[in-house]
């Protein structure tokens, strides 16, 4: 299986690469993204989607990590979207996907880690409806989302809810976050009621949410690791110390090889992971864990040679390093960190 784009895949990040860098910092991503119809990447044609594939939605998150374009893309499309996908009841999936993928909707999605455990409890309620009580800390792009996706411990096992963000009983808290471009907010229901939308297998469909949106996330990660590594290569080829270019020394050199090496690595593991999407279950999850322990490494590996080798200006608030730095940082630990998903793999290979 090659791991590598098909040329429509290069088209793509291409085009979204140079309308990206279009929009400064602080614009409307959100509205770029909606022109090019990016929203509708991952979910089939029946969903009002495009039915393009998970390597798709990859170059798509590839390319908001390189620019840290500040969108819901994640929380909306990947988290929540995709969690209704393949958790969500078909009468779900044909209700709330359609204005998801068109972009009319935000959507949030509020659960722990993993996706089946969660700090809210699910009780009471008639048929289609449940009552919601908890908090739950950390929620991505929780404060703005009009719509809540959310996993619930119910009396017989894990439940999959939907609620409008501005419901009765709900209350959003934008929390302070490491990482600017990506916002956190605690989200607490109190006797709030919700519509029941669990498919019939909820814990396999979590799951597979799960790993998709841990592939989508080291995609992300792997495309603000290349931003990094573009900076420290322009800066390394037009600062001069000592009459030369700083890029010429061998420490330096160095540097840029070791993470040229980790960014490859990573971005392999992230295509072999999108494939797998295809296969079982359990390779997929594999796959995934394997992406993620990388594609972390090398994003936090890049952030911090890159600050080094920009020296003093790359500690300053003037220089866009710092936000790569805070994102690394925080995604490193968004959906579990290095070691637990180092320990998914370590369990495959031990059984």
């Amino acid at each position: 299986m090659p791991l590598e784009l098909t040329v429509e895949q290069r088209d793509l990040e291409s085009s979204l690469r140079s309308s990206l860098a279009r929009t400064a910092a602080g614009d409307d991503v959100w509205s770029a993204l909606l022109e090019m119809g990016l929203t509708e990447v991952p979910f089939p044609e029946t969903y009002g989607g495009a039915g393009f594939t998970l390597k798709d939605t990859a170059v798509v998150m590839a390319e908001l990590g390189r620019s840290l374009g500040a969108a819901p893309y994640f929380s909306s499309v990947i988290l929540a979207g995709f969690t209704l996908l393949h958790a969500g009841s078909e009468d779900a999936r044909a209700q709330h996907l359609p204005t998801i993928a068109d972009g009319s909707v935000t959507a949030a999605l509020v659960t722990g880690y993993p996706f089946a455990t969660s700090s809210i409890t699910a009780s009471g309620g008639d048929g289609d409806t449940l009552v919601l009580d908890g908090a739950q800390e950390a929620v991505v792009s929780g404060a703005d989302a009009d719509l809540l996706v959310v996993v619930a411990d119910g009396s017989s096992g894990p439940e999959l809810a939907i609620i409008a963000g501005d419901a009765d009983g709900v209350v959003r808290t934008a929390r302070e976050s490491l990482d600017f471009t990506r916002p956190l907010a605690r989200v607490e229901f109190t006797a709030a009621p919700a519509q029941r939308i669990g498919g019939d297998d909820l814990a396999a469909g979590l799951a597979k949410a799960q790993a998709v949106a841990i592939t989508a996330l080291a995609a992300e990660q792997v495309g603000a690791a290349r931003a990094c590594l573009e900076m420290s290569v322009e800066y390394a080829t037009t600062r001069h110390q000592f009459g030369r270019a700083i890029g010429s020394f061998q420490s330096i050199k160095h540097r840029l090889t070791d993470m040229l090496v980790a960014i490859e690595l990573a971005e392999a593991a992230v295509l072999d992971a999108a494939e797998a999407d295809t296969r079982s279950h359990n390779e997929l999850s594999v796959a995934a864990a394997t992406a993620r322990v990388l594609a972390s490494r090398a994003a936090t590996f890049a952030a911090e040679e890159s600050v080094q080798i920009h020296g003093g200006i790359g500690f300053t608030w003037e220089h866009p390093l710092h936000r790569y730095f805070r994102r690394a940082k925080t995604s490193e630990l968004l959906f579990g960190n290095t070691a637990v998903h180092a320990e998914t793999v370590a369990a495959a290979l031990v059984s």
